[in-house]
């Protein structure tokens, strides 16, 4: 029974890794590997049950992915800000310059899964909120507030 459960385990992860991945690429922060982010959802789902007792393991899967960027982001956050009350040391930093991976990556996690879910995978609103764990208007607001928030830097970029 144990090896019935571990293949389709296996079977499952096979399925949706590669998905997973492409969507564990666009919401990871960019320091965070998108394989070692799908391992983890992984790793935590299979601490809860056998995947196949999922009603919907993709979604679960998604919605830990989700958390878990999310709460990367947050501890970079208070990573910079310690760091930021430290002052200056050593050299000064190199100049940045601003790219169209550094605009999507100022996003939440949230709303850039679901623009990559509308805008590549080209799922409904209403997928997307099952998927990503939120209604289906929020979804279409989180959309909006993201294509507006990259709109304001892409124009704020070339006045």
């Amino acid at each position: 029974m144990a090896d019935e459960a571990e293949s389709s385990d296996a079977l499952t992860v096979c399925q949706l890794y590669a998905r997973l991945r492409r969507f564990a690429a666009v919401v990871a922060p960019l320091d965070v590997e998108p394989d070692d982010l799908v391992q983890e959802a992984f790793a935590r789902a299979l601490r809860v049950r056998p995947l196949d007792e999922f009603d919907d393991v993709a979604a679960y899967l998604g919605r830990t992915m989700l958390n878990l960027a999310a709460n990367a982001r947050r501890r970079a956050g208070h990573r910079q800000r310690a760091l930021a009350r430290l002052g200056p040391v050593g050299k000064p930093a190199p100049p940045t310059y601003p790219s169209d991976l550094a605009m999507l990556s100022s996003l939440a996690p949230d709303v850039r899964a679901v623009l990559y879910l509308a805008e590549v995978e080209c799922w409904t609103y209403a997928e997307i909120g099952e998927f990503v764990g939120c209604t289906e208007v929020a979804a279409r607001r989180r959309a909006c507030r993201g294509r507006e928030a990259l709109r304001t830097v892409l124009e704020n970029d070339d006045g």
